[in-house]
């Protein structure tokens, strides 16, 4: 009698632990889903400042031109901003092309880590041109500026030194912001990935 008592509790203990681990499941689904969709998120918030900054810059070519002749600079100088921001533009949509926010949702995690490495490497590599760029470009607009004579001319220097601090300040703003994200969707891949 006492075999069959035990019996039955190990039955009963049998069918808890089946129901238990039910819920374990579920529930480690449901983790995982909602990690993927904050991941989800936060390619598509990079995403929108890329495009962001690609209308910025598609807004700066017509002004720029504009602004540039109105000051009196070179044709030059005006050709080489209007060619380094449409490279800009060009290569913001080469780094953000292959990474799609929806991948994150049923695609292959593996893949799409690749994706936001590459991704980052296509920044550092962007960062190693236009930061030389933009200095000698700088250089070049104070040059532009100074070679004018009168008060309109410093003030232009001014502005151009003020603009060029705030401008610094919110690229690197930006870049430390895709940086820490770019890390944050990483860490939670390999902890999906290594489960």
């Amino acid at each position: 009698m006492e075999k069959d008592i035990n019996i039955e509790e190990f039955e009963t203990m049998k069918k808890q632990l089946e129901v238990l681990k039910d819920k374990l499941d579920k529930e480690t689904i449901i983790n995982e889903q909602l990690m993927r969709k904050a991941m989800k998120e936060k390619v598509s918030k990079l995403h929108k400042d890329a495009i962001i900054i690609c209308c910025v810059a598609l807004f700066g070519i017509p002004y720029c031109t504009w602004a540039f002749s109105f000051m009196h600079l070179s044709v030059l100088f005006m050709v080489m901003t209007d060619i380094f921001l449409a490279v800009a533009i060009i290569y913001s949509y080469i780094t953000h092309k292959g990474l799609k926010a929806n991948d994150l949702l049923d695609g292959n995690l593996i893949e799409v880590s690749h994706k936001i490495i590459k991704m980052r490497r296509l920044e550092s590599l962007w960062l190693r041109f236009s930061i030389p760029f933009i200095t000698i470009w700088f250089a070049w607009f104070i040059y532009e500026v100074v070679k004018q004579s009168g008060d309109e001319a410093i003030s232009m220097a001014i502005g151009g030194v003020v603009g060029g601090i705030i401008g610094g300040t919110i690229g690197v703003s930006k870049y430390r912001k895709s940086r820490k994200k770019t890390n944050e969707i990483l860490l939670q891949i390999e902890e999906l990935t290594s489960k």
